[in-house]
């Protein structure tokens, strides 16, 4: 969008300033420099803007090669830090002409760096007013490499916060509320199995190197932060090496960028909500979700034509609205056998076309449920192109044969093949190469061609973090470096499907959610989902982690999101096996209601292992009591999504912090309590066997319990009772909008209805 590109140095240069200068930036913003105490501060009036750390050095380099170790997404980074040049002297200070800023002016901060042996490098400092977006500076550091062996590979920039400053943000983060004191990368990958929580973590770990995660792996690593004090930091979009944002000292943040070029915007909103809009005028926002999936469920389902109309039956008799049915095997199974109780597990076939053995008249049968109950059909699509020479029951293209004599898939030098996925046993992949415009144009003509012309409504777009970073990797385009080109592959998958607006008549009415995504990933998209989650109880990798995931998620910028009902890793160890319970599948169901713009299930991984839905009447009971609950919601998540996401890129869930900035209970809370729009307030039950819920209730507002009609002045901490069905759900004031009409009138009607599990 305002990338590198338009960085043009001008040849016109005022003359160097003195050691105290002041600088005017345009549009009100000054900068100021001490060149001898390396100090630069920016402000807008009389209000700091951002300044480095008095006694610090704003910029330092280092040199090494990062580490980065696994396979299959599941990426181990160790930072190498070898000589690091901390000793920063300011040489001079000019103001330029800038192509692309508000007075066609930047100033230019150029210095030395030493300290790290006996040779010093150059950098330069330039900050601006961008004229497009003329409400913030924009800034380009760039650190000359020096002619020695150990020459700087990467940048650190340092400025100053303060110890009641915390930070939300920078994508899916699933573990903390506050970033404050953690160290955050930014790289996309698996998240792991367990991300933590132990002994899953550990085992996993000790079965696959690297396979449990850790606190910080995310599909969605995103390089930006909202803070508590309205503050926004982010690079840019063409900015897309491995990041790391360390906000471990309490006066100060580092970003540590492996390059030494990076551009980035700071900006002061009036608050945080005014932060999310003034990011995404620079991301983009999300596109709009077509009405239909205000209606019902999305049930996830799995098991062919004969199986999907038998549960559809079911849930219309069970009196569930039935918004669509999600077939994620639509392409076929390949079956594996695992150690657990000689378990079998289905995998999917990654070819593109419908399986004959389980649906053998796919287009038909989309068509007659859509015809017969108004049901529509979601598919499944994801980068990888499976090799099916030994796809038992045959096929009718062999897209992995077809890209492989095109040239259309990753390359890998060493072998000079297709860099290879496992899927495990008997399933090996190659990854699109989105890099190739022919390989695009072909790959989208396989999704026109293969899936929409069977009227689906849409589709899950699933991974996007697995792109290889090895050096012998290669791109159809040759001068990318794979280290930068794995964080900018979640935002090209999204956009190569964004493409077929114009292809596909039904497109603006179909869903096509993420997982993995990049800055700016929001353009192409008009839904995520928060993952894989274990199906248990789990903080870093629950049904907890979920909310947690949404809440910075919203505060990246992505403002449509949902929980996939239910989690999806079922896991076998040593410890036992972690399975979902018909509790789970229910309290995730509620969780749902109330939190997500998609209300849609998985089967998980072992479906044969997890309570479903469909389990038996009372799970199915639940179920479809929870969808009557979102569907009553319907109007006014509509007028949020229609208006405050729409057009100021707002979030559906919204973290307490963003209202209450200043209350320390309310900036500590990740998962136990959220905002749904500004009028409820939600505390969901995220543990076996409880029956009340104690949450605390900020602010001075009045909270009105849905369920009791008992009022709560805010400011508190309350036990209220949460049955089964029952979350725990406030108004929040006087609303506005008449807009909870259905809803209230919902818990009126079923407040007598007892669930059971």
């Amino acid at each position: 969008m305002f990338g590198p590109k338009a960085w043009i140095w001008a040849t016109i240069v005022v003359p160097a300033l003195a050691a105290k200068a002041s600088l005017n930036l345009g549009n009100g913003f000054d900068l100021t420099v001490d060149k001898d105490s390396n100090h630069l501060s920016i402000a807008r009036g009389n209000s700091s803007i951002w300044e480095t750390v008095a006694g610090k050095p704003f910029l330092s380099a280092s040199s090494g090669v990062d580490e980065v170790v696994g396979a299959s997404g599941a990426f181990n980074i160790t930072d190498v830090d070898n000589d690091k040049c901390t000793d920063q002297h300011i040489r001079r200070v000019t103001q330029s002409a800038w192509s692309g800023s508000v007075n066609d002016k930047a100033a230019i901060v150029e210095g030395t760096l030493s300290g790290c042996g006996d040779e010093s490098v150059d950098f330069k400092f330039a900050v601006w007013v961008p004229a497009e977006l003329s409400d913030r500076i924009a800034f380009h550091i760039d650190v000359k490499p020096g002619s020695s062996k150990d020459a700087a590979t990467k940048l650190f920039l340092t400025y100053a916060s303060s110890k009641s400053e915390d930070f939300y943000g920078l994508g899916g983060q699933g573990s903390f509320a506050s970033m404050k004191n953690q160290s955050v990368p930014i790289f996309s990958r698996e998240q792991g199995v367990g991300r933590g929580d132990q002994p899953t973590t550990d085992l996993e770990n000790a079965d696959s190197y690297f396979s449990g995660g850790d606190q910080f792996t995310t599909y969605s690593a995103v390089p930006q932060y909202i803070s508590s004090l309205a503050r926004v930091f982010h690079l840019a979009e063409e900015s897309t090496a491995y990041t790391k944002f360390d906000f471990k000292d309490l006066k100060a943040v580092t970003v540590r960028y492996a390059a030494r070029s990076v551009d980035g915007y700071i900006i002061q909103a009036e608050n945080m909500l005014d932060g999310i809009t003034k990011l995404t005028e620079y991301t983009g926002r999300m596109a709009e979700l077509p009405r239909w999936v205000d209606t019902g469920a999305v049930l996830g389902i799995q098991g062919g034509q004969t199986k999907v109309n038998r549960i559809v039956d079911q849930g219309l008799k069970q009196d569930c609205p039935i918004a669509a049915v999600w077939l994620q095997d639509w392409s076929g199974t390949h079956s594996q056998s695992v150690s657990y109780m000689s378990l079998t597990v289905s995998r999917l076939w990654w070819n593109w076309e419908s399986d004959e053995k389980l649906y053998p008249t796919w287009k038909k049968f989309v068509q007659e449920l859509r015809d017969q109950h108004n049901v529509r059909t979601l598919s499944y699509i994801n980068p990888f192109l499976a090799n099916v020479s030994t796809k038992p029951d045959g096929y009718r293209r062999d897209l992995f044969l077809e890209a492989s004599e095109k040239g259309y898939m990753i390359q890998n030098a060493t072998t000079n093949d297709t860099s290879i996925v496992s899927s495990g046993p008997g399933i090996d992949a190659g990854i699109v190469d989105l890099t190739n415009p022919a390989a695009r144009s072909w790959f989208r003509d396989v999704l026109i061609d293969q899936v929409f012309s069977a009227n689906v409504s849409g589709y899950m777009c699933d991974f996007g973090e697995y792109t290889p970073v090895t050096k012998d990797t290669r791109f159809y385009n040759k001068s990318i470096d794979p280290m930068f080109y794995h964080n900018q592959y979640p935002r090209d998958w999204p956009k190569l499907h964004h493409s077929l607006t114009k292809s596909v008549s039904s497109f603006k009415e179909s869903i096509l959610f993420q997982r993995s995504s990049a800055l700016g990933s929001q353009r192409y998209m008009n839904l995520y989902w928060a993952g894989d989650q274990n199906t248990n109880w789990g903080l870093n990798d629950g049904i907890k982690s979920s909310i947690t995931v949404m809440g910075h998620m919203g505060l990246s910028g992505f403002a449509h999101g949902h929980v996939e009902i239910g989690g999806y890793t079922t896991t076998w160890l040593e410890s036992g096996v972690v399975n979902r319970t018909a509790e789970l599948l229910g309290r995730w169901g509620e969780l749902s209601a109330v939190s997500s713009a998609v209300f849609r299930s998985h089967e998980g991984n072992v479906p044969q292992l997890n309570a479903q839905f469909y389990s038996n009447s009372t799970t199915y009971a639940y179920y479809a009591y929870n969808a009557r609950m979102f569907r009553s919601l319907a109007t006014y998540r509509r007028r949020i999504l229609d208006t405050e996401s729409k057009n100021l890129g707002w979030p559906l869930l919204r973290m307490p912090v963003i209202y209450h900035p200043n209350d320390v209970k309310a900036k500590s809370i990740s998962y136990e309590s959220f905002y749904l729009g500004a009028d409820l307030y939600v505390a969901p039950v995220v543990d076996s066997g409880r029956t009340s819920v104690e949450v605390y209730l900020p602010g001075k507002e009045t909270f009105t319990h849905v369920w009791s009609g008992k009022k709560y002045e805010g400011g508190q901490t309350v036990r209220v009772a949460a049955p089964y069905g029952k979350p725990a759900v406030f108004v929040v004031g006087k609303p506005q909008h008449n807009d909870l009409k259905d809803f209230l009138e919902f818990a009126r009607k079923e407040n007598g209805t007892v669930i059971r599990v």
